[in-house]
């Protein structure tokens, strides 16, 4: 599996397409492979949902709509048209009308949408609700890297309206309301993961930065551990959810995986606005055991989490380092019994660095550090959310243990110390 497609929420059920080659541990010819789940944590498999043998055209990565207006007048029984917009060089619409487990291609798979450049791909739709119109955005290379920015009042017709250029814009566009203080704002996104934030009018997207900044503090590109990150459509009470395809983790009948689904708001800094990220809540679900410590003085020599044998696992700690001037604490993971570990996660606190990236306290001086760790994967969450990484790490092959450590180089102040152990995502039947 490759990007993150189509993803969206209807009636109690989250839908994650996304692009598939079910013969090939490589890229080859695409399919829309299909997932669902009740609460975006225990997943089902489904079967292909777009098939190049019965649906017409390239079908790349892409994005996907709720029509609960019944805008597009393709409504046929009990359930809202759901449609997926995908293509090269032309953007071409298919629709379901059983909510979402079969499509068919609109108007025999026509061009709905022509964007400009040579080359094109790419489409994200999303419900623009001041003017009632339906907006799409879609990467193309006319002038260099960029988005073309279409409008529908049907999801049929389609109106070219903008195009925002800019170098860093490259494949797998997002585009996002999100509220910032109580105002609707616009977060465009590529697929690296790097955004600028601005308004949109229903017409033309508008921005005064010049530079972009990125979700996760490791961004990469196609084929590394965090790209093609999409949205869900019509989510509950409005919350944005992404999803992000990790392209280094592979077994022997299978390649890529998706990353664990993140909430993400906008926030305003003393630096402008940013995009915090955190684990959805319903991570909760999948906790199995827990083990706990009270606030205390943490010294050299004297580890914490000894006795926890883990393979998945979510770790929240908190410090209090307003009053260290020196010193680092270092989460070991899959430790053994040797002295190795699989991988660190380090805070120096004369630095104020989180694996060599600035990351302040708040102002009380409390930091707050979480841990996703999985077979292949590690997701890093800190400071509230400003600081999220997304890896894979090949834990079984490098580890010669399931311990963890959390260790230190000067006396520091453990405020809080959790870690739960996950279950399967997977029903036993997969």
């Amino acid at each position: 599996m490759n990007d993150p497609n189509g993803m969206l929420h209807y009636r109690g059920t989250y839908h994650f397409y996304f692009q598939h080659a079910p013969d090939s541990l490589v890229w080859d010819t695409m399919h829309w492979g299909h997932a669902t789940s009740a609460d975006m944590v225990h997943w089902e498999q489904q079967p292909i949902a777009l098939d190049p043998a019965v649906h017409p055209g390239e079908l790349w990565s892409g994005g996907g709509v709720v029509d609960g207006r019944n805008t597009s007048g393709l409504k046929d029984g009990d359930h809202d048209p759901i449609a997926v917009f995908t293509g090269t060089q032309g953007v071409r619409m298919f629709y379901s009308l059983d909510g979402g487990m079969t499509f068919a291609a609109y108007d025999e798979g026509r061009v709905i949408a022509q964007p400009s450049g040579h080359e094109s791909r790419d489409p994200k739709v999303v419900w623009h609700e001041p003017s009632q119109t339906w907006a799409m955005v879609v990467w193309s290379d006319d002038n260099g890297n960029g988005a073309d920015f279409f409008v529908s009042p049907d999801l049929r017709t389609w109106e070219r309206t903008d195009r925002y250029v800019a170098d860093w814009l490259f494949e797998c566009p997002d585009f996002t309301p999100m509220m910032l203080d109580g105002v609707v704002t616009w977060v465009l996104r590529d697929g690296r993961g790097s955004y600028v934030v601005g308004d949109f009018d229903g017409r033309e997207f508008r921005t005064d930065w010049t530079e972009p900044c990125t979700i996760t503090v490791n961004p990469g590109g196609a084929g590394g551990p965090y790209y093609a990150a999409q949205s869900f459509d019509n989510m509950p009470d409005d919350r944005v959810v992404t999803m992000a395809w990790q392209g280094l983790n592979r077994g022997s009948v299978w390649t890529g995986n998706a990353s664990f689904p993140v909430q993400q708001r906008l926030v305003a800094t003393p630096d402008g606005p940013r995009v915090f990220s955190l684990p959805v809540d319903e991570i909760a679900s999948l906790r199995r055991s827990t083990t706990s410590y009270d606030a205390q003085l943490v010294t050299p020599g004297a580890p914490l989490l000894t006795e926890v044998d883990a393979t998945s696992y979510e770790l929240e700690a908190t410090f209090d380092v307003s009053g260290a001037v020196d010193g680092s604490f270092v989460f070991r993971l899959r430790a053994g019994a040797d002295g190795s570990s699989a991988r660190e996660v380090t805070y120096d606190v004369s630095a104020g660095t989180l694996d060599g990236v600035p990351v302040s306290p708040d102002a009380d001086g409390i930091l707050s550090v979480r841990l996703l760790v999985d077979r292949g994967q590690l997701a890093i969450f800190a400071a509230d959310g400003v600081y999220y990484a997304c890896y894979n790490v090949d834990f079984d092959t490098t580890s010669t243990g399931n311990g963890v450590q959390l260790t230190t180089t000067a006396p520091l102040r453990l405020t809080s110390l959790t870690l739960h152990h996950l279950s399967s995502i997977w029903p036993t039947s997969e």
